[in-house]
């Protein structure tokens, strides 16, 4: 059995979207969602700095249902392909169901983290949104697993990698919370600086319902 931490990280969190899963089916809160207006909002950064993506072949990295290729969709971003990888198969499964695989899109059951960082970009485009977010209580330091996947998910992109994140400038009216992983924005854009001098850092957006941050990594060569 393998009970390294990065393992142990990929069971806990299998378990923990599992149960929900099991509890509520799809649902917006089985992902930790309060609303679909809270999803939606966190969707909506990603378009910004002009961004097109309907044009690009996107990897949605922890995509869960598979929401994300749906908000696109609906904004009249549809990429020319889509693929979404998550490490759970029953929200896998949830999103192959809704969303039969067809030449364009495929959903997997990936772990990003224990793969090796790629030879070879498979998307113009990586989004990860929601997976840096879960404090891991000493498996693993967190800045440490962060790092770790910036940079793999960094190899899998030719363009732009987009990530968000839970701030530590936080808000008075929403409490800590011992589960959350705050991240400081000055970090955050020292980690997505070692992969690229082409950098934006987004803060500025409502609380949803904890402020957030978002880094947008480009490519050197993007204009």
């Amino acid at each position: 059995m393998d009970n390294t931490p990065l393992a142990q990280i990929a069971e806990h969190m299998r378990a923990r979207y599992s149960q929900r899963y099991h509890e509520m089916g799809y649902h917006i809160r089985t992902l930790g969602w309060g609303s679909e207006a809270q999803q939606a909002l966190r969707f909506a950064q990603t378009l910004r700095h002009q961004l097109d993506l309907s044009q690009k072949q996107i990897l949605d990295i922890g995509c869960g249902f598979g929401d994300y290729f749906d908000f696109l969709q609906q904004c009249q971003q549809t990429p020319t392909h889509y693929r979404g990888w998550d490490i759970n198969p029953d929200l896998i499964g949830e999103a192959q169901r809704r969303h039969p695989a067809t030449a364009n899109t495929l959903f997997e059951v990936v772990d990003l983290a224990q793969m090796q960082p790629l030879e070879q970009p498979i998307a113009d485009v990586g989004v990860m949104l929601g997976l840096l977010n879960l404090n891991l209580q000493g498996t693993m330091d967190n800045l440490s697993y962060t790092r770790l996947m910036l940079k793999k998910a960094w190899s899998c992109v030719r363009e732009v990698l987009i990530v968000d994140f839970i701030s530590t400038q936080r808000i008075p009216s929403y409490p800590y919370e011992d589960f959350i992983f705050y991240h400081s924005p000055q970090e955050m854009l020292a980690m997505a600086l070692e992969l690229s001098s082409k950098v934006v850092l987004l803060q500025d957006y409502p609380p949803i319902p904890q402020r957030e941050g978002m880094i947008m990594v480009f490519a050197d060569d993007v204009v």
